[in-house]
C-alpha cells in the first residue's frame, strides 16, 4: 500500500511543535560554539553530552569540555525518526482525507511509540505503564484504561500511554462506521 504524501511530509519539527511542552528535545551536535549547559546528541556514538563551559568548540567526546549525560528522558531527532517508522508500520495513512486530522493522528501514534521506546530503557528496563491511582494528602484519584480499548487486542497495546489513548480517541469516529436505513419493502 502506498503511503499518503501528507504523512511523508510530516517533519521532526512538526513533532517538536506539537509536543513542545511534553519532551526534553536535544539538538544534534553540529560544528559550532556551545555554552555551559547546552545539551547535544552526538550522532557518531549516539550519546548525549552537556557543555561544561562557555565557548566550547570541540567535539562532544572531549572530556575536558563535555559531560556525558545519561539519556533518561532526553529526546534526539533520531528517536523521533525511529518513532515515525514504528508508527508508519501500524498506521492507515488513508483513514481520512482531512489533512489536519491525519497529521494529528500520526503525530499522536508516533508519540506513543516514542514513549514506549524511552520507557523500554534497554536491558535494565522495568517497563512502565499509566498510573492508575495516586494520592496526595487527603486527595486521591484513580482511573483505568476504558473497557472498549481493552476489549480489542489491537487497541489495548496502544492504550497503555496517554498519547496512544489520544490517538485512539482521534481515530474512533473512523473505526465505528456509518449506518443508514432505507425505507422499502420486498417483492417476495
Amino acid at each position: 500500500m502506498a503511503i499518503n504524501p501528507i504523512i511523508t511530509a510530516i517533519t521532526i519539527d512538526d513533532f517538536k511543535s506539537q509536543f513542545y511542552r511534553d519532551f526534553d528535545f536535544v539538538d544534534d551536535w553540529v560544528d559550532g560554539t556551545y555554552n555551559a549547559g547546552d545539551k547535544v546528541f552526538y550522532l557518531v556514538n549516539s550519546k548525549f553530552y552537556e557543555a561544561k563551559a562557555d565557548g566550547v568548540t570541540s567535539t562532544p567526546t572531549t572530556a575536558n569540555d563535555w559531560n556525558l549525560l545519561q539519556p533518561s528522558t532526553l529526546i534526539a531527532s533520531k528517536d523521533i525518526t525511529n518513532a515515525f517508522n514504528e508508527a508508519l508500520a501500524n498506521f492507515n495513512s488513508y483513514i481520512t482525507d482531512d489533512e489536519n486530522s491525519l497529521k494529528l493522528m500520526y503525530l499522536y501514534l508516533s508519540a506513543h511509540y516514542l514513549v514506549n521506546d524511552i520507557n523500554a530503557g534497554g536491558a535494565s528496563s522495568s517497563g512502565s505503564n499509566l498510573v492508575n491511582s495516586r494520592s496526595v494528602g487527603s486527595v486521591s484519584e484513580s482511573y483505568s484504561i476504558p473497557q472498549w480499548m481493552l476489549d480489542k487486542p489491537s487497541f489495548s497495546l496502544i492504550a497503555k500511554s496517554s498519547y496512544g489513548q489520544k490517538y485512539l480517541s482521534l481515530i474512533l469516529p473512523y473505526t465505528i462506521g456509518f449506518m443508514a436505513t432505507i425505507e422499502g419493502g420486498t417483492n417476495a
